[in-house]
């Protein structure tokens, strides 16, 4: 029992050293993006590019068609369907937002 009490009051004197030390080099740092700003800001811009939209246009009428005229889905296929406007409207509606002028906020 002694030793675990041993082992937990050099836990303790430690782990805040640990902390501290591993705390210096984000103290350290000049600013700058999180490492992963880059990579999320890169899929933003493949989302919402012009290849983007022209997919999600001929999604969006595709899959309004089948769900129109298909006269006998499974209902796989409509949901499947459905999961593809839902796509082809968020995609179509970031960029309708921004032709209107609304993004985001701006620091």
């Amino acid at each position: 029992m002694t030793r675990m009490l041993a082992a937990a009051k050099t836990a303790a004197f430690f782990f805040p050293l640990l902390a501290i030390a591993m705390l210096q080099p984000v103290m350290a740092s000049t600013g700058g993006g999180l490492p992963w700003d880059t990579p999320l800001q890169t899929l933003q811009n493949d989302l919402t590019g012009p290849v983007a939209t022209t997919v999600s246009v001929l999604a969006l009428f595709a899959a309004g068609a089948a769900l129109v005229f298909g006269e006998e889905l499974g209902l796989f296929v409509r949901r499947a369907l459905l999961l593809v406007v839902a796509i082809a409207f968020l995609v179509l509606g970031t960029n309708f937002l921004t032709a209107l002028g609304l993004t985001g906020a701006v620091l």
